[in-house]
């Protein structure tokens, strides 16, 4: 099995695009005569940090897509297609990257995407994930630096899932009396994170500023704040979370593990007052999970981000960090 190969046999069907140039060349050509923008961004999944190496390769293979999703999804844009660039060492075998392209295949029927080129290579130790996203659009992204005093700050989702099920995944002797079936829900949401493409439009008509949430909740409010100059406080009792979460928060007794743990892949946004009522009817009718948690306050040159008791959140040992 070689890179030739790979392409050939399983990715040159993914690349459906005329853009792609069938993955016949080094580049791709995308047309843009009708749009005004090329909106792009780049995350990279690691085997032993973002996955572990027994896991599903088609989880992988959405998972790596989706992470790449939601950041575009939380700007307002409509992502159109991809590169994928991958470093396998030995241990990956055929049977292995065909369900990973049966993976790729189903999330890009899903999210209405192709791939558009890449790059495979062979890496002397474990498995290595690229992806570049791109989305062609009218539209002006939503940044994370506009929210206004007196906005409401607002969730999509629930929040902790993911985290949660990463510790139970790595403490499969420790279940907090959990069930069976709220494990599993918990360790597919680490598995599986769901953008929602219909977020988009909601972002794009009501946001002042908006962001996913990758590196956990409060650690992501912070950054909306810092990006704004402006503090935000926000109520502890509204952030929503899953009936699975709450039984395992209850019993585990820190919260933190939720708040700070990241990988929800939720969307945190925030949106003037005056449009309130008007959110609220537009994601009702986009069947969308919304919650205010609340509100953009002064500018300021040191923001921070404080609770309902005007407790500021200080950091904690469940935020993860790639370089310590």
């Amino acid at each position: 099995m070689d890179e030739k190969f790979i392409i050939k046999k399983y990715l040159k069907p993914l690349a459906n695009s005329k853009d792609s140039m069938q993955l016949r060349d080094d580049v791709a050509s995308i047309n843009v005569a009708d749009e005004k923008y090329i909106v792009s961004n780049q995350d990279s999944l690691v085997m032993g940090t973002h996955f572990f190496e027994s896991d599903d390769p088609m989880h992988i293979a959405k998972k790596s897509l989706r992470v790449n999703l939601s950041d575009l999804i939380s700007k307002g844009v409509t992502p159109y297609g991809y590169f994928l660039s991958l470093a396998l060492d030995d241990t990956i075998d055929e049977n292995w990257i065909k369900l990973f392209s049966q993976g790729l295949v189903e999330d890009q029927k899903k999210y209405k995407i192709t791939l558009l080129g890449g790059d495979t290579v062979s890496a002397p130790h474990g498995l290595f994930i690229t992806i570049n996203m791109v989305s062609r659009t009218n539209d002006n992204i939503i940044k994370r630096g506009g929210a206004c005093y007196g906005d409401n700050i607002y969730v999509t989702g629930t929040i902790g899932n993911s985290a949660i099920g990463l510790y139970l995944l790595k403490n499969k002797n420790d279940n907090i009396g959990l069930g069976q079936l709220d494990i599993q829900k918990l360790i597919r949401k680490y598995h599986l994170p769901d953008p929602r493409l219909k977020i988009s439009h909601l972002i794009r008509k009501f946001a002042s500023s908006s962001m996913d949430t990758t590196d956990g909740l409060i650690n992501d409010l912070m950054t909306l704040a810092v990006s704004s100059g402006r503090k935000f406080t926000i109520k502890k009792k509204l952030i929503p979370y899953s009936i699975s979460a709450k039984k395992f928060l209850n019993n585990y007794g820190d919260f933190d593990i939720a708040l700070y743990g990241g990988d929800d892949y939720e969307v945190i946004f925030t949106s003037p007052k005056k449009f309130e009522e008007a959110l609220h009817e537009y994601a009702k009718k986009l069947k969308l999970k919304i919650t205010k948690i609340g509100n953009v306050g002064s500018l300021s040159k040191n923001p921070k981000l404080f609770d309902e008791k005007r407790k500021e959140f200080k950091g904690s040992n469940y935020t993860f960090k790639h370089f310590k």
